[in-house]
């Protein structure tokens, strides 16, 4: 009877399968599937974002050169876009999600760097338990406790989506900030209660991959894990 595939249901088969040494092309695809679902969700909260806070603003207009350009009886000639209007209205949504149009882009950079430090943490915690094994291995450990994230990533985003999408938004900016926040505040609670019950499954993925790939017994690989998942939640919440 084969094995299971993945550590995500059967993490102490799938380890003990593989003799403590993950294939890292397996769990590099698993991280490259967290990066791009998280890429992703960015991008639709921030499109979900603009829609529910489409309320207009008037803002200045970036076509118009300014007065002092327009107005200088200095310059000979009048420059471009002096006929432009010096204020536009713009929809307030989409001004605060072209500001933050980076966040995309920078998870596809940043969340396999955070596979890479937390791998690194996890084989020097390792290590100072005297542990043995090769760091690729290692890695694969945590490349795969990275994929629980995206049940929280989904849940939570798909929560978010609908208080977006059935909030009453008022027809003023003041207004309808405060509509938006009202109606995701109560967001945070669940957010924690599946952080935790996420950090739970990977810790449960990362003990028996740390127990198979760096020689430890199952209570030490548990400890290692479960202290680093302590820090990490504590700096959640701060």
């Amino acid at each position: 009877m084969a094995g299971p595939r993945t550590p995500l249901l059967r993490p102490n088969s799938y380890f003990e399968r593989h003799g403590g040494s993950p294939p890292f092309a397996h769990a590099a695809a698993a991280v490259g599937l967290v990066t791009i679902v998280t890429a992703g969700g960015l991008a639709v909260f921030l499109g979900e974002f603009a829609a529910a806070l489409d309320v207009p603003i008037t803002v200045d207009n970036p076509a118009y050169p300014g007065e002092t350009f327009c107005e200088d009886s200095a310059f000979d000639d009048t420059p471009t876009g002096c006929g432009e209007p010096k204020e536009v209205e713009r929809s307030l949504g989409t001004l605060v999600a072209e500001e933050l149009s980076w966040l995309p882009p920078t998870a596809v950079a940043l969340v396999p760097l955070f596979w890479l430090v937390q791998g690194g943490v996890l084989h020097a915690a390792s290590a100072m338990a005297d542990g043995e094994g090769a760091f690729a291995d290692t890695l694969a450990v945590a490349g795969w406790g990275m994929v629980p994230s995206l049940a929280r990533l989904l849940g939570v985003g798909a929560l978010i989506v609908y208080r977006l999408r059935t909030a009453a938004v008022p027809g003023s900016p003041e207004g309808a900030v405060d509509a938006l926040r009202a109606a995701i505040g109560g967001v945070e609670a669940i957010g924690l209660l599946a952080a935790v019950a996420v950090a739970v499954w990977a810790g449960v993925i990362r003990t028996y991959g740390l127990a198979d790939a760096r020689d430890h017994s199952v209570g030490t690989a548990a400890t290692i894990v479960g202290v680093l998942t302590a820090i990490g939640l504590a700096l959640e919440l701060v």
